[in-house]
């Protein structure tokens, strides 16, 4: 039973619930990760999920060490060698000796990485499409074009305190 300083205090909090901006993010993180999760089970694609896009939005063009990879995801290097492993065995990402140190493994994205790079583009489309029947054309752009700076303005932050997130960086 809440006490009346407690009951103040979520009725104050309810009313702002609407206009909270990390709720929206949270909700709309979600709603498109469980989206995304059913699209692509549903066009085949059942041995990735969207915490993968992590690891392989990361690799892209380059080879990086599993290091590496886990210090830019921002993950242990225990919980990036069991994601690397996962997506090795699908045969999303390539793994291979690294010339320069016997103990490391050189990651590259695969041919089945590059095809799932291409669908997950055609998705990105097909969930703009729903943005787009719920705010209308001018308001999509308008969110691309704000989540887009804000993108940026994170990416440069950090970088000014040393903590550089290289995926998605948009060269």
């Amino acid at each position: 039973m809440l006490d009346k300083r407690s009951k103040k205090k979520l009725e104050a909090y309810m009313l702002k619930k609407k206009s909270n901006l990390c709720r929206h993010i949270y909700i709309i993180h979600r709603y498109f990760n469980e989206w995304a999760q059913k699209q692509w089970i549903e066009d085949g694609w059942t041995d990735i999920r969207p915490e993968h896009l992590r690891l392989i939005s990361i690799v892209g063009m380059e080879t990086v060490n599993n290091n590496e990879l886990a210090k830019r995801a921002r993950v242990s290097k225990q919980a990036m060698s069991k994601m690397v492993a996962d997506l090795e065995f699908h045969g999303f990402v390539d793994v291979t000796p690294d010339p320069h140190d016997s103990r490391a493994k050189i990651i590259s994205i695969s041919n089945k990485g590059v095809e799932f790079f291409e669908y997950f583009h055609s998705c990105n489309k097909l969930f703009e499409k729903k943005l787009i029947a719920i705010l209308g054309d001018e308001k999509t752009n308008k969110l691309r074009e704000l989540f887009g700076e804000l993108t940026e303005g994170i990416l440069q932050h950090e970088e000014e305190f040393g903590q550089v997130l290289k995926y998605g960086r948009i060269k």
